[in-house]
């Protein structure tokens, strides 16, 4: 029965990481072979790391969930911090050097680990939830101010797409929470709606940056868009399935749309 146990423990740990590495991998090798010499290395998956952890710390903070859960939850998330440490070690030492991203990267760093700390008094409990929603919350302003003030320009528009990246964050919490058995159908039953208006709004997105880069380069190729468009087509279809389905914790449609979610950088290969 503990050999069960475990085995069905190292399984978990496995689905947990593939997301997170999956991540890492993507990013790396997209801004080494594609992304402008000398670019200041955006992430394309910081900002949906925010948002998933910020999913989670409501979930904890507000869900009726049980030991139980509440035990499978702060198994699977910690896992969260090879992404936050994979990005951190990358953007600081392999692309160009830029202070302001410091303040999100470190706030990433942080998070992971409030998930193994949190204790079971209920007072201390919701201040360590409070104090990661403040530090998540001091990642995203610093992160869009850097996208939108800073750096903005059409390449990162698709290289760093908000609404891609708002998509994959609740995707991402919701596939954690199926991971970790929930029982949260109707919280589940509203991030599909909520990722449904996300899609929406990455796809409006796309299209503006796509007509902006035609005014510009007329000759540019644009068949990646239309993978692109069709791709998230898949992720509408994953979704729709998921409400008009019984099982809103359909691994299958949780786990395609997740992972077709993640590939949205692709785009930025023209």
């Amino acid at each position: 029965m503990s050999h069960d146990h475990n085995s069905a423990k190292f399984e978990t740990a496995t689905y947990a990481l593939l997301p997170v590495m999956l991540m890492v991998f993507i990013e790396m090798c997209l801004n080494h072979f594609f992304a402008p010499q000398n670019a200041i290395f955006i992430s394309p998956y910081l900002l949906a790391f925010f948002i998933c952890v910020i999913i989670s710390f409501i979930v904890l903070w507000k869900g009726q969930i049980c030991p139980g859960q509440k035990g499978r939850l702060t198994f699977v998330l910690p896992f969260l911090l090879v992404f936050a440490l994979g990005n951190f070690l990358y953007t600081l030492g392999f692309t160009p050097k830029h202070s302001p991203m410091l303040i999100p990267m470190s706030a990433s760093l942080f998070l992971p680990f409030i998930y193994w700390k949190l204790p079971d008094d209920e007072k201390l409990h919701n201040t360590m939830i409070f104090c990661g929603l403040a530090i998540a919350s001091i990642g995203i302003i610093q992160y869009l101010a850097i996208y939108w003030y800073e750096l903005p320009s059409l390449f990162n528009g698709i290289r760093a797409n908000n609404f891609a990246q708002l998509l994959l964050g609740i995707l991402l919490a919701g596939w954690y929470l199926v991971l970790a058995k929930s029982r949260l159908e109707g919280f589940l039953k509203l991030l599909v709606l909520l990722a449904l208006v996300a899609l929406v709004f990455n796809y409006l997105w796309t299209a503006f940056v796509l007509y902006q880069q035609l005014q510009i380069m007329p000759e540019m190729l644009i068949y990646p868009y239309f993978i692109f468009f069709g791709v998230q087509f898949v992720i509408f279809a994953m979704l729709a399935w998921l409400l008009l389905a019984k099982n809103i914790k359909n691994p299958t449609a949780w786990t395609v749309a997740t992972f077709l979610a993640m590939l949205y950088p692709f785009t930025n290969i023209l």
